[in-house]
């Protein structure tokens, strides 16, 4: 009886260890995130195509297309920091970077802006154009 709780307990242990756990917020609470982020270890991803990304995108921001084979490749350089604020138009390219994150065992966090670009605009927040 004992040895099948401490199976249980590591099993139960391992599957703690290996979840990654991302942090959902709308844009109008991602605002004081993003602007008081230590430029150093945080990264904000846009997920959304170059044409979309060069119209507008939140200040700081890279551009990781979701839908590139490049995708895995480029997450790779930022496995190292500490944050990764992600957001494109709608879920499914954040949630494809998201998933690639998890693949890749990033350990840091992921915060998920999850009105995306959108909400941002629509909090009246400001973008940049490029």
């Amino acid at each position: 009886m004992k040895l099948y709780f401490i199976l249980i307990c590591c099993f139960l242990f391992s599957m703690n260890a290996n979840s990654q756990k991302v942090k959902e917020i709308r844009a109008k609470d991602a605002f004081e995130i993003v602007n008081n982020r230590d430029l150093v270890n945080t990264t904000i991803i846009d997920g959304r195509s170059a044409e979309m990304y060069a119209d507008k995108h939140i200040k700081g921001a890279i551009n990781i297309d979701a839908f590139k084979d490049s995708l895995t490749t480029e997450l790779k350089n930022y496995l190292e920091d500490k944050k990764i604020i992600v957001y494109c138009t709608n879920h499914r390219r954040s949630e494809l970077i998201i998933e690639k994150l998890k693949e890749l065992h990033y350990n840091g966090k992921i915060i998920f802006i999850s009105d995306g670009i959108n909400g941002w605009i629509s909090a009246g927040f400001k973008t940049i154009s490029t």
